[in-house]
């Protein structure tokens, strides 16, 4: 497949993907009880130094970063790393389920004689929920290597050095780019595991075999809403500590900026990826039947 091809591809999957969403709103409900889900939850972090949700944080906060962290404005600087373990709970419990539930609800629609039913796409995760949380976990758990264990390698064997900073941020970087990489490859196991009705591994393998047969329309699939996604992380890191030494309420804008801007790109993320899956199910059946 050639890139102007995989392009071609892609902007045809997008705009069926918008189609659909016009069409079935419903499509972007699982995206938007996520979401939800992460509002609420930051809703009540912005309390957590106060009662009675400081008698659960204030101990380890304080154990870990120190008092300050405890009082206004340092609190805020405090929160965002707060709601990134938050959200890795969400993620890997409704979050999962509410992929799935997008998953089949693409699929039903794709159908045209069959109206997404939100109930019954939810029971049809719900029942999967194993093999997409280990699919996820799968995901999450090799980010975290390649972002975190460059750099502590590096921290233990160059110290303190100026090169150390250098050498951490370009890992960092470059890091971001095998993640999503490696999403290209394994985001099909969702769909297997849905549609397909595969196991763990199987899905796996699946989504790994489909993805070499359109890995550059994958990739960008893939990599044009998680760059996204990579630019608001790296502007976040410089805008949050900027705006608690000035108006340290706006740092929460920040973090809500971040939980609506993820809703849409792994709405863009799953959509066409479940579409592109559908369609090379679709063109592989007929070729059989040829």
């Amino acid at each position: 497949m050639s890139i102007k091809e995989a392009f071609n591809i892609s902007k045809s999957v997008w705009s069926m993907s918008m189609k659909m969403a016009r069409k079935y709103p419903v499509i972007l409900l699982p995206f938007f009880i996520t979401a939800i889900c992460n509002a609420l939850t930051l809703a009540v972090l912005y309390y957590f130094p106060r009662k009675p949700w400081s008698l659960f944080f204030a101990s380890p906060i304080r154990n870990f970063k120190g008092e300050k962290f405890l009082h206004y404005p340092s609190n805020f600087l405090v929160l965002p790393e707060l709601f990134y373990y938050f959200q890795i709970f969400i993620m890997a419990t409704i979050g999962v389920i509410m992929f799935g539930m997008a998953v089949n609800l693409i699929y039903q629609a794709n159908s045209g004689d069959v109206t997404p039913k939100p109930a019954g796409s939810f029971n049809k995760s719900a029942r999967r929920y194993l093999t997409l949380a280990g699919i996820w976990a799968t995901l999450f758990v090799l980010s975290f290597i390649i972002l975190k264990v460059p750099g502590i390698i590096l921290v233990r064997w160059l110290g303190g050095k100026p090169i150390t900073l250098i050498l951490i941020r370009t890992f960092f970087y470059l890091g971001f780019i095998c993640i999503i990489i490696i999403e290209a490859f394994l985001v099909y196991a969702y769909p297997s595991a849905i549609i397909g009705k595969k196991k763990y591994f199987a899905s796996l393998k699946s989504s790994f075999n489909l993805s070499r047969q359109v890995f550059i329309a994958s990739l960008i699939l893939v990599a044009a809403p998680r760059l996204l996604e990579v630019g608001y992380i790296l502007a976040r890191g410089y805008m949050i500590p900027f705006f608690v030494k000035n108006v340290p309420e706006l740092s929460v804008g920040v973090i809500v900026f971040g939980i609506v801007l993820v809703m849409f790109t792994d709405f863009f993320v799953i959509s066409a990826i479940t579409n592109l899956y559908i369609l090379a199910k679709e063109t592989d059946n007929n070729e059989n039947k040829l």
